[in-house]
């Protein structure tokens, strides 16, 4: 009887100990057991490893398991790689059905996404568009893009001077709730500048510009350019304004690579050496080692 009870015992801690012994199934086979969260975890891991090579084609395909199941943050992230051409060709129409579809559950980002392309990509859809960045103003993670991208909708797009001046109030708003939003910068400079919320201040305006070109703004770089070789801001400082288009042009505006072009050929009034001096000092600012390549 005794030893019957000890082999009962044996067994009970040998059975516990491999139980203990057992690992907790992997992500992968979480996944290919039909679990949508770790299916869009494990796409998610392989199209956007920390380290190493994607797989972009095995990570799209468990995305779109996740996706097909009803997962709201699948379907964007599928938008995202649509859009952007990550790992496949870009295709817009794609991303905005992708998008839809999340927004569909009311994701946030997808939302703002989606009225970013209708804006943009396609005609006709301004409408819409506002509509839906209206409807995430007061979302406390969103919101303040949401804001920002309305501001410049309208600011661009708009229909006169109320739409206009709304948008200062907007991007004054999204800079408020959220400090990071450079372009907001330059929108309040264009406010001040043309006088949408209050008298002309040109000073206003080009402490904006600056904000906004010291957190790596290539409009706002690019509008505070304008300014230092308008006569009507009062004297000019063509190093400076060349030294901001070439910021700008390394961010990708082409207007300011144009606008470079222009003043390098015509180096009258303009010492390179102090050029030089301009732009070490504005690498800085910006965190630059060197132009960006």
């Amino acid at each position: 009887m005794l030893r019957a009870c000890l082999l009962a015992g044996l067994l009970a801690l040998g059975s516990a100990q491999a139980l203990a012994q057992t690992p907790p199934p992997s992500l992968r086979e979480r996944a290919e057991s039909g679990d949508p969260e770790a299916a869009f975890s494990y796409g998610y891991e392989l199209s956007f490893p920390e380290t190493g090579e994607p797989d972009t084609v095995t990570g799209r395909y468990w995305l779109v398991q996740a996706a097909n199941a009803g997962l709201a943050s699948a379907n964007y992230m599928l938008g995202v790689i649509y859009r952007d051409g990550l790992g496949v060709d870009p295709d817009i129409d794609r991303a905005r059905a992708f998008f839809e579809l999340a927004w569909q559950e009311r994701d946030p980002s997808s939302g703002h996404d989606l009225a970013e392309l209708m804006l943009y990509d396609y005609e006709d859809e301004q409408e819409a568009a506002l509509a839906i960045l209206e409807s995430l103003l007061a979302d406390v993670e969103l919101g303040p893009l949401a804001s920002l991208t309305l501001a410049e909708a309208l600011m661009f797009d708009g229909d006169g001077d109320a739409d206009a001046a709304r948008a200062v109030t907007l991007a004054r708003d999204a800079l408020d709730r959220q400090s990071d939003l450079a372009r907001a910068h330059y929108i309040l400079g264009i406010g001040a500048a043309e006088g949408l919320a209050g008298p002309v201040d040109h000073q206003a305006a080009r402490r904006a510009w600056q904000i906004g070109a010291e957190s790596g703004d290539a409009l706002a770089m690019t509008a505070l350019a304008d300014s230092w070789l308008d006569p009507d801001w009062g004297e000019a400082d063509p190093v400076e304004a060349m030294v901001l288009y070439e910021l700008a042009a390394e961010l990708g505006d082409d207007y300011a690579a144009g606008r470079a072009e222009e003043m390098a050929d015509d180096v009258d009034g303009i010492s390179e050496d102090a050029a030089e001096i301009r732009r070490a000092d504005w690498w800085a600012r910006l965190g630059w080692d060197h132009a960006v390549d």
